[in-house]
């Protein structure tokens, strides 16, 4: 990549990586790359506060998949991002943090703004970078930006001073390696082990949360809970993947808003789990029937078997092992229909009943007994 400084080299990155937006909050230490992001296809979101700008680039890249870019000035202004860098570590979203930081040179010296950046921010981000030569800016930022959206989508952190920003890159002539990881990997195995058992259990659900949202298996699990005939639950990103008004997506998959949720987790006898964490939503695995067994499918492996014993823990993207059990599907839909028509009626019974309840017209409460009406 031919660029001149630091400054250029991340801009030209930022750039080729395809960012649409960048939400920030503008200081000194970034003034080398602003620089060159000016008249260029990158637009500049500015915000009043730091704080705000990366709950922006926190929104973004919960909405598209893509990671979102905060780029912040160093110290206090870097400090007042780590709630929302919290918030997406907790919540898996793709988000990509520059902060500028005072120069290696002047490191300890009392600079204006030096503050621990990296051992403040590392526990709280799945990678924390720091780069300190300015011909290798431009492959930190496409590392950067990779790491946040492969596997487990989460925040990363990259630091880059003033000094390194500023820098001559020797030659004009900056190495960048852009890989796109699109592949997403799938235990065919596991899947066919996943369909024998819902062969043989009587009372199966279905719970998707945020993996099955961030990997967009939309499309493919609604076509697998109609060829399988199996309730579906949501929560988290996967709310709205498929439709509550679909005959078999009973909505919610938390207790306290949705008594069917928890009604289904006390007696199925089998529960697949798409994507979602077992905790507090689940009484920490204490509201799964303690005879039901437990398929957890994560893109993560740390997440299999968190507060449960998990019969079958599947690491694979959530898309692609469903995918994979549409494929396996045709092999198994005769049993499967024998076993579900009755429960294809219940099905579209209580989804009629629900129907029904949205459409009766509202009835006031009558007022009761010596109570003040206001006037009409």
């Amino acid at each position: 990549m031919k660029c001149s400084t630091g400054g250029e080299a991340a801009a030209k990155a930022l750039i080729d990586l395809g960012v649409e937006y960048v939400f920030t909050l503008t200081g000194g230490h970034l003034n080398h790359i602003h620089l060159h992001l000016e008249n260029s296809p990158v637009k500049i979101i500015t915000a009043r506060h730091e704080q705000g700008a990366t709950f922006m680039a926190d929104a973004y890249g919960r909405m598209t998949g893509r990671p979102g870019v905060a780029m912040l000035t160093a110290g206090p202004g870097f400090t007042n991002s780590l709630t929302p860098i919290m918030h997406a570590m907790f919540c898996n979203t793709p988000l990509l943090v520059i902060a500028g930081a005072a120069g290696i040179e002047f490191r300890d010296k009392l600079d204006l703004q030096d503050a621990p950046q990296i051992a403040s921010v590392t526990p709280m981000v799945k990678k924390a970078f720091v780069c300190t030569q300015a011909s290798r800016v431009a492959e930190y930022v496409e590392m950067a930006y990779r790491t946040a959206y492969t596997g487990r989508p989460g925040p990363v952190f990259l630091e880059l001073p003033c000094d390194v920003l500023g820098a001559a890159i020797p030659g004009g002539e900056a190495p960048y390696f852009k890989t796109e990881v699109v592949s997403q990997p799938v235990d065919r195995a596991s899947a066919r082990k996943t369909v024998e058992l819902l062969r043989k259990a009587r009372k199966p659900i279905v719970v998707a949360g945020t993996g099955a949202g961030v990997a967009k298996a939309g499309p493919e699990l609604q076509k697998f809970i109609e060829s399988a005939q199996i309730p579906l639950y949501t929560i988290n990103m996967a709310r709205g993947i498929v439709s509550d008004e679909h005959p078999y997506c009973f909505g919610l998959a938390h207790p306290s808003r949705n008594g069917a949720a928890t009604r289904a987790y006390l007696e199925a006898d089998l529960v697949v789990i798409l994507g979602h964490r077992i905790s507090l939503t689940e009484f920490f695995g204490g509201l799964i029937n303690k005879d039901a067994t437990v398929v957890q499918v994560d893109i993560e492996a740390e997440e299999l078997g968190r507060n449960r014993q998990i019969e079958l823990p599947v690491v694979s993207d959530v898309r692609a092992f469903v995918e994979e059990m549409n494929e396996i599907r045709p092999l198994a839909v005769c049993v499967l229909g024998g076993l579900r028509a009755q429960r294809k009626e219940e099905v579209r019974r209580r989804a009629q009943h629900r129907r029904d309840q949205r459409q009766a017209p509202h009835q006031s409460a009558a007022p009761r007994a010596g109570a003040r009406q206001l006037p009409g």
